[in-house]
């Protein structure tokens, strides 16, 4: 096999971490972030982490069946040797070859990116409509067997259609995973179907160098694997959104509330203008407005309510205190000819005559002019008669004269003096009814005041009026105001209370941007260094170098793209205005295995259709070159209706599996093995053997090594298969089988998955598939010293060890 200087695609990149996710929540250790904004990172994180189920894992091809899809009616069967290795699928155009290549990706994704423009949109194409066979009138259906790291049994996904259904409409499932079959997304393969996208058509490398520069930036940077972050991403994006959402929605709401308000002539209304027009409006100023806080007394709509609450003279008890007045003083009038002083004056006189007349009851002699008939008993009797009369005029009069007196004070204690805010009508009517204080004559006060209660009461009761109507007036607006100012401080309130909390989830957010950009950048020079290897394989003869490769701008940027650098004859260039097509092809190429070989891919498989098309000679060298080095560790299954690449690794000694699909009428598809390994060796054998100028020495010096390499590629399959079932990773597996030095020791690893003594292993070997196939396994094992009589016997070797290739591959 020739070999080439350029190194291995897979060893000049370093390794990524195995989960972008684990890599942040790493770094979010020793971040110098609070703890409430980490914790909301996390939370991102666990909410897309959680969303799909653990991934099945080293995925290798067994076998695509498909019914009634495309260019195959009839159900046809591609086998495919699975575990690492190249296999090339040919076959003339229209042979059917890639439908199994189409078969493949729509039995695992439901879509054929063919079919698709570069916005991943289904476009109405005489392809897409004419999907169904038209010479088959039975099942639609595709089936695709895989095996997987850990797992002995087969994995099959099925994807079948209703006869009434159109393309999109399939039903898949998943058989092997449990007792019964699951929906396809249990293999948890949805997120690295899109980032280490295994299948990539002809079309679609045309795509991805021809698309927009947007395009071509959203299809490289879902091949970083940054699907994770960026979902994580997008849920703190969401948040922020959310929460911005009062903020913007009371910002929004505040001109055309202020616009409304700005001209309505209410005190309370521009009160509330000025607080929403302050830097930061007063929510509490608003909010106390809303409630019916009262204004300060010295506002027009204070003096307002002070108005409409304006008490005049209270007529009622004027009128009473009138009443009262007239009759005291009526009542005065009465006993006015009485002077309560003199008939006082009198009565003690009285009671001084008869006190002196008490002390000399025998002496009735006047003291005053000695009469001696005037002091008798009869007078005594008349005089304390008559000074009692006299004491009860006097407290009658005094009586009266003090009805009048507190009926006055009653009457003036009514009167009070202005209050402030009076409108100036009614000063001069309120100070004649204050005046009315001055007035001593008892029937002008009663008379003056009742009159002056009267007018100025009916006064104030207009004034109360006017008062109460503008009053009502104005709350009729302002009722119309409240519920758009409650409206607004609702969204003001949402914005304040999500303050905090939306600044925590903007840090949270930018952080990630932060550390996204940076696993975002160090994959893409990874995936830039593996696709500068694998260019030089596929630059044969080309003075075009691949220099780095580099996204500009993020996500969200409308001007991101793609700086695809290279340097023509050394002098640096743009790439995609410099270089042919078939160089853009090889470029889409390169970029596109990097990231279907990355360690934390789940698929061990990488299907090519049609790479060749575009390419001159040396750049098919190039690629078979290059497909030999991918499939040391991949297994790649490249289909192509040029035989340039078949041809090509023929000429280098390539080992690979060359499979030849033909298609015969209504839609007949087969598929036959032009270079299996173990049929190649077994022909080989059968050739020598019937070659009549070949001798005995010849024959037994040939014909058991021959045989035991058939032996040999019969065993490595079904090793494989069996250290794969084990858990054991690819790289394992093959450097296992690469220590076999005997057929003993890979039917050790085919048999138990780990070295065995011989007798151990040749007992296992007749037990389960006869004697004949152990002594077979012995005789070849020991090379040439096997000893072949003649070529009858030769014949009849060759096909005891076919029968027992069947059985060794079926292990």
């Amino acid at each position: 096999m020739t070999t080439s200087t350029s190194s291995a695609p897979t060893a000049s990149a370093p390794t990524p971490p195995a989960s972008p996710i684990a890599a942040v929540v790493q770094r979010l250790e020793s971040a110098p972030l609070s703890e409430e904004v980490a914790a909301l990172v996390r939370e991102a994180l666990d909410s897309v982490e959680g969303s799909e189920a653990a991934a099945v894992r080293g995925a290798y091809l067994k076998s695509i069946t498909v019914e009634g899809f495309r260019g195959i009616g009839e159900a046809a069967t591609l086998h495919i040797p699975p575990g690492p290795g190249l296999t090339v699928v040919q076959g003339r155009n229209g042979s059917g070859k890639s439908s199994f290549a189409e078969g493949i990706e729509v039995a695992l994704t439901g879509r054929n990116r063919r079919w698709e423009d570069e916005d991943g949109k289904n476009v109405q194409t005489v392809q897409q409509d004419g999907w169904r066979n038209l010479h088959h009138s039975g099942p639609h259906r595709l089936e695709l067997e895989l095996l997987a790291s850990g797992r002995v049994r087969p994995l099959t996904i099925t994807r079948a259609w209703a006869d009434t259904t159109s393309f999109s409409e399939s039903e898949s499932a998943v058989l092997g995973l449990g007792p019964t079959p699951l929906p396809l997304s249990a293999l948890g393969w949805a997120e690295d179907l899109r980032s280490f996208r295994p299948v990539l058509s002809y079309s679609e490398l045309g795509q991805m160098m021809t698309a927009r520069p947007s395009r071509m930036y959203d299809r490289l940077a879902t091949l970083l694997g940054l699907g994770a972050l960026s979902e994580a991403a997008d849920r703190l994006a969401a948040r922020e959104q959310e929460l911005a959402l009062s903020e913007k929605q009371a910002k929004a709401a505040l001109p055309p509330l202020l616009a409304a308000l700005v001209d309505v002539p209410d005190e309370r209304v521009q009160s509330a203008v000025t607080a929403l027009q302050q830097r930061v409006p007063d929510r509490e100023r608003i909010r106390a407005l809303v409630a019916g806080a009262p204004l300060a007394d010295t506002t027009e709509l204070a003096r307002l309510h002070r108005l409409a609450a304006l008490n005049g003279p209270d007529t009622d008890a004027v009128t009473e205190a009138v009443a009262r007045l007239r009759e005291a003083v009526a009542a005065a009038e009465d006993v006015r000819h009485s002077d309560a002083g003199t008939a006082l004056a009198r009565a003690d006189l009285l009671d001084r005559a008869l006190r002196l007349r008490s002390q000399h009851p025998a002496d009735h002699t006047c003291p005053v002019c000695r009469s001696t008939d005037r002091l008798d008993d009869a007078w005594a009797a008349a005089a304390g008669a008559q000074a009692d009369l006299l004491r009860e005029e006097a407290a009658e009069a005094r009586s009266a004269q003090q009805a009048v007196q507190d009926s006055t004070d009653d009457l003036r204690a009514l009167i009070h003096n202005r209050t402030a805010d009076l409108p100036d009508h009614l000063h001069a009517l309120w100070d004649e009814w204050v005046a009315c204080r001055g007035i001593h004559d008892p029937h002008g006060l009663a008379a003056h005041a009742e009159k002056q209660a009267a007018a100025l009461a009916d006064a104030c009761r207009h004034v109360r009026q006017e008062a109460k109507r503008q009053l009502a007036e104005q709350d009729e607006q302002w009722r119309g105001v409240v519920p758009q100012l409650a409206s607004w401080l609702a969204l003001a309130d949402a914005a304040a209370a999500a303050k905090p909390l939306l600044a925590q989830v903007k840090k949270a957010r930018a952080w990630l941007k932060e550390v996204q950009a940076e696993l975002r950048e160090a994959r893409m020079r990874s995936i830039a260094e593996t696709a500068q290897g694998i260019w030089q394989y596929l630059s044969q003869e080309s003075n075009v170098a691949l220099g780095d490769v580099t996204l500009k701008g993020s996500e969200t940027y409308s001007g991101r793209g793609v700086a695809l650098n290279v340097t023509v004859d050394d002098v640096d260039a743009a790439a995609l205005g410099v270089v042919s097509q078939g160089e853009l092809f090889s470029l889409a190429l390169a970029l596109f295995l990097p990231r279907a070989m990355a360690p934390q891919s789940p698929f061990g498989f990488i299907v090519i259709d049609d790479p060749v098309q575009s390419m001159d000679p040396r750049k098919v060298e190039g690629l078979a070159r290059l497909l030999d080095e991918i499939a040391r560790t991949h297994q790649v299954v490249v289909f192509s209706h040029d035989t340039r690449l078949p041809d090509a690794l023929r000429f280098h000694r390539i080992k690979a599996t060359i499979l030849e699909v033909g298609r015969f009428r209504r839609s007949k598809v087969t598929v036959r093995s032009v270079d299996d390994p173990v049929k190649r060796e077994l022909a080989a054998a059968r050739a020598v053997a019937r070659d009549n100028k070949v001798t005995a020495a010849v024959l037994n010096e040939v014909l058991p090594g021959q045989c035991r390499l058939a032996l040999e590629a019969a065993l490595q399959e079904s090793a494989r298969r069996t250290l794969l079932g084990t858990g054991m990773v690819h790289l394992a597996v093959e450097e296992r089988i690469g220590k076999a030095r005997e057929l003993t020791d890979l039917a050790a690893l085919a048999l138990f998955g780990e070295s065995r003594s011989k007798a151990q292993v040749y007992r296992e070997i007749s037990r389960r598939l006869g004697p004949d196939a152990s002594d077979i396994v012995g005789l070849c094992n020991r090379g040439a010293h096997t000893t072949v009589p003649d070529t009858a016997d030769a014949v009849a070797f060759i096909n005891r060890v076919a029968a027992a290739t069947e059985g060794l591959r079926a292990l």
